[in-house]
Formats: C-alpha cells, sequence, structure tokens
C-alpha cells in the first residue's frame, strides 16, 4: 500500500480548520461570560451621546439591555429626543422600543459607533411618533437636524472599514406616526403605519425613503391609499441651498376619502386618484412637477353610464423653506380636436400656509361639447342622445380671489349653442349665453330662448359652491318646454313632474314662472325641485 503524502497544502488545510474551531471556541466563551463583564450604565451614556451626536438634539432613555446575538446591540425602552425650545415643549420623537446594533469593531477599539437605529412598535402597541412643527417664523424643526448633520464629519453609513470620521447609523421606523404642528397647535393631519428609512450613502449625500397612509384626525377616514416618497438631500451651507431630488405617489386612493383628509368632509366624488410628484433643484427654488388623474370619476348620487378619466398636470418653482410656490399653472386636456385643447389655471403665487388667499384664474379659448356633456352626466341622468349633439363652445376666464373669509369670483366667459327647441335642426339658429362671476356665486345671465317676434321666453339662474337655481319665465307649449328639458339636462329631473299640471291642454301656449334648484350634495334630499305658478294666458280681445 502506498502511504498518503503529507505536503504542505494538507497541513495548511488542517491548520486552517483547527484555527476556525479555536476561533468559535473563543467567541462561544465570549457570548456565554462577556454580557456581565459590560458596564452597561456607561454604555448607555455612550449611545445616548451618540444618538444625540447624530440628531443634534438631547437624548435620553430609561432602559437599556444588552444582547450579543445575532449581532451586538442593545434594546432601549422609552426613547426621548428633545425638542429645540424654539419650536415647543413636546418631544420630536418619542418611541417606546429602540432596537440598536453595534459595529462590533468598535467594541475593539473601546468606542461606541452603531450600526443601525430601528424604531418599532412596543410590546404596548406604542407606535414610534414624529412632530414636524413650523413656529411663528415660518421654519420647520427639521431643518436644524439637517443643517446639524451637514456640520458635522460622518462617513457613509456603508464604509466598510472604520475611519477618522463614525459612520452615520442606517436609521429606520416600523409602524410609526408623523403629526403636524404650527406652532404649539397640533393640525389633524398625520401619517400612520409609516415605514422610514434614512442612510448616507455618500458623504455629501442622505438617501430618504418613506411609505405611509395619510389620515384625519377630527373625522371618520377608513381606506386612503398609500403615500410614498423617495429621494436625496445633500448638504450645504443653509437650508435654501440644500441639493433635493425627491419624487412621491400617492395611490390607490379613494376620492371620497381623500376629499375627507383635505377638507374634513365627504365632498360626494366617486372615484380613484392617483397622483404622483417630483421635486428637483434646492430646497430655497425648486422645480415642482405633479401629475393627477382622477379615474371612474362620478357623483355619489348615482352610477352614471360613463364615468369620466380626468387628467391634470401641474408645474411651479417652490421655495420649501418659506412653503411658497411661485407661478404655479395647470392644464386638463378638453378636446382632440380644437386647435387648443385644455382648460388652465394659473396663479402668480400660492402660500402653502394660508392657501385660500391665492388669487387664481381659470380660462380656456374654447372646450368641446362633448367634454362638456361628459361632465353634465355626471350631475344628471338626463341626457340627450349624443347623435343629436349639436356644436356649442365656451370661452373665457374667470379669476377667484382668495381670502381668510372667503373668496369672490370675477370674470366672464361666453359661448353659443343651438336652439334649445331643435338641436337637430341646423337652421333653428343658435343662441348666446354668458355666466359672469359675483361675489361667491356665478350669474347666469336671461338668455332669449326664442326668436323676435314671439312671445318671450328667458332662461337665467346662479351657481356657487352649494348647489344651483334655475328660472325659466315667459310663454311655452308643452312641447317647446319638453324640448328645452331634453336640450339642458339639469332641468329634466324636475320638469317632469310638473308638465302634466302646467299644461293642461297640450296644444296651447301658458304661462310659465319656474324656479328648479338642487344641491351638490349626494343626500336624499339633494334632488332637483321645481316649483312653479301655472297661469294661462289671458284671452285675446277683439279689434273694434
Amino acid at each position: 500500500m502506498m502511504e498518503e503524502p503529507t505536503g504542505k497544502k494538507g497541513l495548511s488545510s488542517r491548520t486552517r480548520t483547527l484555527a476556525r474551531v479555536c476561533i468559535g471556541l473563543l467567541l462561544l466563551a465570549a457570548l456565554v461570560f462577556a454580557p456581565p463583564l459590560f458596564n452597561v450604565s456607561r454604555l448607555q451614556r455612550h449611545i445616548a451621546a451618540s444618538i444625540s451626536t447624530s440628531l443634534g438634539r438631547p437624548v435620553r432613555m430609561d432602559k437599556v439591555s444588552l444582547h450579543l446575538l445575532p449581532v451586538p446591540g442593545f434594546r432601549l425602552e422609552n426613547l426621548v429626543v428633545s425638542e429645540d425650545p424654539a419650536f415647543g415643549s413636546e418631544p420630536t420623537i418619542r418611541a417606546g422600543k429602540v432596537e440598536v446594533t453595534l459595529r462590533p469593531s468598535s467594541l475593539w477599539r473601546r468606542q461606541v459607533e452603531l450600526s443601525s437605529i430601528k424604531f418599532e412598535v412596543d410590546d404596548n402597541g406604542s407606535a414610534p411618533n414624529l412632530n414636524l412643527v413650523r413656529n411663528a417664523q415660518g421654519r420647520w424643526n427639521i431643518e436644524g437636524l439637517l443643517m446639524h448633520a451637514a456640520q458635522v464629519d460622518i462617513a457613509p453609513t456603508a464604509q466598510r472599514r472604520p475611519g477618522p470620521e463614525p459612520r452615520f447609523p442606517y436609521i429606520e421606523a416600523t409602524g410609526g406616526r408623523i403629526n403636524v404642528k404650527i406652532g404649539e397647535e397640533k393640525l389633524p393631519f398625520a401619517l400612520t403605519e409609516a415605514d422610514f428609512a434614512l442612510w448616507l450613502p455618500e458623504s455629501q449625500e442622505w438617501r430618504v425613503r418613506l411609505e405611509a397612509r395619510p389620515v384625519r384626525t377630527d373625522t371618520n377616514v377608513s381606506e386612503t391609499g398609500v403615500l410614498r416618497l423617495e429621494g436625496s438631500l445633500g448638504r450645504a451651507a443653509s437650508i435654501a441651498e440644500i441639493p433635493v431630488d425627491l419624487s412621491a405617489s400617492w395611490h390607490n386612493a379613494p376620492l371620497g376619502e381623500v376629499s375627507k383628509v383635505i377638507t374634513g368632509s365627504d365632498k360626494d366624488w366617486r372615484g380613484t386618484l392617483m397622483a404622483e410628484a417630483s421635486l428637483l433643484g434646492r430646497l430655497g427654488d425648486a422645480e415642482l412637477k405633479t401629475s393627477l388623474n382622477f379615474n371612474d370619476l362620478r357623483r355619489a348620487d348615482f352610477v352614471p353610464e360613463k364615468t369620466l378619466d380626468v387628467h391634470v398636470e401641474c408645474s411651479g418653482m417652490v421655495n420649501v423653506t418659506t412653503a411658497v410656490v411661485l407661478s404655479p399653472q395647470c392644464s386638463v386636456p378638453v378636446s382632440t380636436t380644437l386647435p387648443v385643447s385644455q382648460v388652465s389655471a394659473t396663479s402668480d403665487r400660492i402660500d402653502l400656509s394660508a392657501p385660500r388667499n391665492t388669487r387664481i384664474q381659470i380660462g380656456s379659448p374654447g372646450v368641446s361639447e362633448d367634454w362638456l356633456l361628459d361632465w353634465a352626466r355626471l350631475f344628471s341622468e338626463h341626457l340627450p342622445p349624443c347623435a343629436s349633439c349639436g356644436t356649442l363652445t365656451v370661452q373665457g376666464s374667470v379669476v377667484y380671489l382668495g381670502g381668510p373669509d372667503g373668496g369672490r369670483w370675477q370674470g366672464r366667459v361666453e359661448g353659443t349653442m343651438p336652439s334649445a327647441f331643435d338641436r337637430t335642426n341646423p337652421d333653428s339658429g343658435r343662441l348666446g349665453f354668458v355666466i359672469t362671476g359675483a361675489g361667491d356665486e356665478f350669474l347666469i345671465e336671461p338668455v332669449d330662448l326664442v326668436p323676435a317676434g314671439k312671445p318671450p321666453l328667458t332662461l337665467s339662474g346662479t351657481l356657487d359652491k352649494n348647489g344651483y337655481t334655475l328660472a325659466l319665465i315667459g310663454t311655452a307649449t308643452e312641447a317647446q318646454t319638453r324640448s328645452l328639458e331634453i336640450a339642458m339636462p339639469p332641468l329634466g329631473e324636475g320638469l317632469d313632474k310638473l308638465l302634466p299640471d302646467l299644461f293642461r291642454d297640450a296644444t296651447k301656449p301658458a304661462r310659465v314662472n319656474i324656479l328648479c334648484s338642487r344641491k351638490w350634495s349626494a343626500n336624499s334630499d339633494s334632488k332637483e325641485t321645481c316649483t312653479t305658478i301655472p297661469t294661462e294666458l289671458p284671452p285675446a280681445k277683439p279689434r273694434r
């Protein structure tokens, strides 16, 4: 038999295996016997100081528990990050449970260097809380955190080997809550179920990621979709100079719940919101772009044969530090056949801290009748078949002048439409109409519905944020009134109930004085109601 050779290669392999076994035994012994040797109280002070250095705020905690598996670290209980007194007394961050992991090499260098900080829901179900505060001077409490981090020399989070500067820890939170405060007043808006992450991939750049659900605390809000934010922030000498590249989205948000979050009440719109936004530039001068898609848009009153899909594009320059948007403008495509096919809304500026004071101009050089009829279908089930649609034109602009006690409208919209009594006859003539803004409502100036030389019949009305009122005054036959009912769908719901009593003889004209009104609400009492006092025409006097 041949004897097995024992070369350098075989000895080296056995030596390495033996070394691994010895190291494993030593580590096991360290894990068993080392914990009692650590001075946890001293390390607690070091941990608090390290977190305080990273955030630039005083930090305190009630209890620290050490663990060495699966990686060395601590569990902190009742962690509190104090607030800058300029923004109030409530803590910036409060968390009942925080998991902190250490970089193992830092233990051998007799210094505490954190690898990660994770804020979690504690055993009692309390979520970690973050307060975003804007004081009377217009400053945000997070500005101090950003500027502190910009002034401290910190190495990237993923840097493998230690250096002269400590490496920035990977900070994350799960199931958290983000509140917004103006001074000492906490707003009803909040983000819940928030998963947050912050790290430093490069020495001059932070990366941030957030996923949460918007809520409003002063009303009953259920499913509100998912809000996501991701991007980067740079380091600079001032807040306004910080580079920013952020993108955000709000997906699968039911419009009824969205209106509750934004306004505090259900505005009776149904459908789904898909919103996206981007912010690029510097915090003091960044380009903002947003895209809004309203899918299956309709009113809550009924389900129309056709819902609407509306796309809105907006842009502007925003100063994040002052919460002001300069030169905002939005556009809504409304036609594929007209040369200029959009409705636009513009403003000089929007102060996000006082949006009610905004001045907005809305206008269009022309919109198609199909687009207007699609919108009309959302408010009325009484619409003519599209085959009988004539050509309707609308152009003009109105201005909304906001104020703390409510806004007012100014401006003028003009248009023409086929004769209300015979839309299928191209020779029946066209009718002109004018709508003007007057205070908090719009006035539909009287429209002559019949040609000159015939008994007069006019339509007028008002529209405001609560609903509309239409007045039909003059002389008409039953056939003419029914034609008007088809041509102007909003009149269709209420006139049907009046016609039998109004025209006892269908062949004779009658004096009409009808007032129809309806609220925009989807409640049961929001159906259109019409009232009238019918009077027959006096008999013709014989000639002498």
